[in-house]
């Protein structure tokens, strides 16, 4: 039996900044999303700072992650740095989120669970730190939109034109680097992250089918996938790249320029998008949607439409859905299949065994 290791004596700041290097090497094995360890950094880098960087991190006891939780629940949103963040009631919302908070418990939680592994504190306090209610969907509610509500999400972009001009940001008259975006999600539902990181090469014909597909490099889990692309898509992605792409800007230094080319979508300035940005695009084509069929939607309730549609409309297996979406388990599909009253009676029409049988019909018959 091993013995325990001996315990060292670092500060908040030094078990951050290992923890981190910890992070990156598992992204750099494969075993992480460059994008997750982002996110870990960002929420690791807050805990420092409220915790204080020459604190003892074994010192540091459930009571101070409370506390810090507290400071969070009352901080700007950081995703709003330009406008007023609004609650589910339109009414101005003070502070981070349910959800924003649960993450950046998560994260500190990962951080003490590799500091008790590395011998940097004796007890993990954060079993003791209350979790944060996050509440749960109903089952079987609908988190993306239907088709007919899809369809009008992604006409919004050519319809913007005809709007008056002084409500129309510059950046909102990207209209074919829209409806891709939209289309991509919509139809085949990558992640945001990998939208973001897809580049203009990653658009080719397959070496096995001849249709053409992107590539995701490196998705969630550190695993590369195809996607296919309809011939629709690939018509758009050519003009937006022939007619609408804006060129980088010069100040940019070389390093940066050069990943801008690569891009596949760009902002209206020529820099790579990032997900915010994609975010952002999404809620506002949103409200040009027809009043009757506007509903509030994310990205990632984007790639639920898709693969619900996929599943339910398109009658594609659980296993093929799995690999275009990048899931590394099918159970993870299968919280897409969407029940329904109606799903389950087209499926039972569609049942060879609930057919009627000829041979059986015509003994009744005689």
């Amino acid at each position: 039996m091993a013995a325990p290791r001996k315990l060292e004596r670092i500060t908040v700041a030094q078990a951050a900044d290992r923890y981190q290097e910890w992070l990156r090497l598992r992204v750099a094995m494969g075993a992480l999303a460059a994008s997750t360890q982002e996110a870990y950094a960002r929420d690791v880098a807050e805990f420092v700072r409220l915790i204080g960087p020459q604190v003892v991190l074994d010192d540091v006891e459930a009571e101070d992650i409370e506390l810090a939780l507290v400071r969070i629940a009352n901080a700007p949103d950081r995703r709003y740095t330009r406008r007023r963040k609004l609650d589910p009631r339109g009414e101005p919302a003070v502070g981070r989120g349910l959800h924003a908070r649960a993450r950046w418990l998560a994260s500190v939680r990962g951080l003490f669970r590799w500091a008790a592994d590395n011998g940097y504190v004796q007890v993990d306090p954060t079993p003791r730190v209350s979790r944060v209610r996050v509440p749960q969907r109903a089952k079987g509610a609908r988190l993306g939109l239907s088709v007919e509500e899809a369809l009008a999400l992604r006409e919004t972009p050519a319809a913007l034109p005809s709007t008056k001009s002084n409500t129309v940001r510059a950046d909102q008259r990207l209209a074919l680097r829209d409806e891709v975006i939209l289309r991509l999600l919509t139809e085949t539902g990558p992640r945001v992250s990998e939208i973001c990181a897809a580049n203009r090469d990653d658009v080719r014909v397959h070496e096995e089918t001849g249709q053409y597909v992107l590539r995701i490099r490196a998705g969630k889990g550190g695993k590369s996938r195809d996607v296919p692309l309809s011939p629709t898509l690939v018509e758009l992605i050519r003009r937006y790249e022939q007619q609408e792409r804006p060129r980088p800007p010069r100040e940019l230094d070389e390093d940066a320029r050069a990943d801008a080319e690569r891009a596949l979508v760009v902002t209206i300035r020529g820099r790579r998008m990032t997900p915010r940005d994609i975010q952002r695009m999404v809620h506002r084509h949103v409200r040009f949607m027809p009043a009757h069929l506007r509903q509030q939607v994310t990205p990632h309730g984007l790639r639920h439409t898709a693969a619900t549609v996929l599943l339910r409309y398109a009658h594609t297996d659980v296993a093929t859905v799995a690999d275009i979406l990048g899931h590394a388990d099918i159970a993870t599909t299968s919280i897409y299949l969407d029940p329904s009253a109606v799903a389950a009676a087209q499926a039972l029409q569609r049942s060879p065994l609930a057919q009627p049988e000829p041979v059986r019909a015509a003994e009744s018959a005689g």
